[in-house]
C-alpha cells in the first residue's frame, strides 16, 4: 500500500471540503469586492430611511404637542371627533364626486 497517495487523497478530500465550506458563504458582494467593485444601492434604499425618518418625527412631534397643548382632554378629544369625522366626509364626498365623473365618461365612450 501507498501512503503517500493515501495521504495525498486524505489531504485533497479535506482542502476540497474546505473549499466547499468558504464558498458556501460567498456572496456576490464578496466577488466585487475582490474585483474592486461594489453595487450601487437603488433610489428606493435610500429614499426609504428619508420617509421612515420624517414619518417618525412627525409622529413625536404630533404626540409632543398633544401632550402639552392648554387644552383639556376631553375637549382636545372631542376636536380630534370632530376633525376626523370633517375628513372622513370630505373623503366620502371626493369619491362620490369622482365616480360620478367617472360614470359619465363610461357611458359616452
Amino acid at each position: 500500500m501507498n501512503y503517500a497517495k493515501t495521504a495525498m487523497a486524505l489531504g485533497s478530500a479535506i482542502g476540497v471540503r474546505q473549499l466547499i465550506d468558504s464558498i458556501e458563504g460567498l456572496e456576490l458582494n464578496d466577488i466585487l469586492s475582490v474585483m474592486g467593485l461594489e453595487r450601487r444601492p437603488g433610489a428606493a434604499s435610500r429614499i426609504l430611511p428619508a420617509i421612515g425618518l420624517i414619518t417618525l418625527s412627525a409622529a413625536v412631534g404630533a404626540g409632543a404637542a398633544l401632550l402639552l397643548a392648554p387644552s383639556s382632554g376631553a375637549k382636545l378629544r372631542a376636536q380630534l371627533s370632530d376633525g376626523l369625522d370633517e375628513a372622513k366626509h370630505r373623503l366620502t364626498d371626493t369619491i362620490s364626486q369622482y365616480e360620478h365623473k367617472n360614470q359619465g365618461r363610461r357611458a359616452v365612450s
